[in-house]
């Protein structure tokens, strides 16, 4: 069951689409270069990147392996049933009012990604520990965090952060 990265894990150009998609919801364990261990459900893998977006099974929390740690990839069970796992992805039906808020911060969420294409300003999406994304303009100079209202909004050049509290105080508030 052991497979050679370098096998599966091709160069960018080489990129093999079928291989990565028969490790999709697949049971794994990733040996990395500085003694770390991932074992879990691989969520989807970065075709770009060729990083890997592994679910812990034990505590659900959600691990991305960069493709020049990994030397090692063990898969431990075929796909299973999708129905057995939760996607920390989608909102947890818990409470009404919580589904309710977590629908008002994806629509802003929504919103503003639509606004940013749409005056072409350039931003990239990191996905923090508690499952949140985190919007970063100009490479982290001015981020904005979940849930995305005016007071979320934080950055270290105050020019372009009071520029871009300015344009989004139109659409969030």
């Amino acid at each position: 069951n052991n497979i050679s990265m370098d096998n599966l894990l091709n160069e960018a150009f080489r990129f093999d689409v079928d291989s990565y998609a028969t490790l999709i919801d697949n049971r794994v364990k990733i040996e990395c270069a500085d003694q770390r261990n991932y074992s879990g459900r691989v969520y989807t893998i970065d075709p770009l990147t060729q990083s890997i977006v592994l679910i812990d099974d034990t505590s659900n929390r959600v691990h991305i392996v960069l493709r020049p740690d990994i030397i090692q990839l063990i898969i431990l069970d075929r796909n299973q049933s999708q129905q057995s796992h939760r996607d920390p992805f989608l909102p947890s039906n818990a409470t009404t009012t919580a589904t309710n808020q977590d629908e008002s911060i994806r629509d802003r969420l929504g919103k503003i990604r639509k606004f940013l294409s749409s005056k072409r300003i350039p931003f990239q999406e990191k996905l923090e520990e508690n499952n949140s994304i985190t919007l970063l303009i100009q490479n982290g100079i001015v981020q904005i965090n979940a849930p995305y209202t005016h007071e979320n909004i934080s950055g270290t050049n105050e020019i372009v952060l009071s520029r871009i509290k300015l344009l989004l105080k139109q659409i969030i508030n």
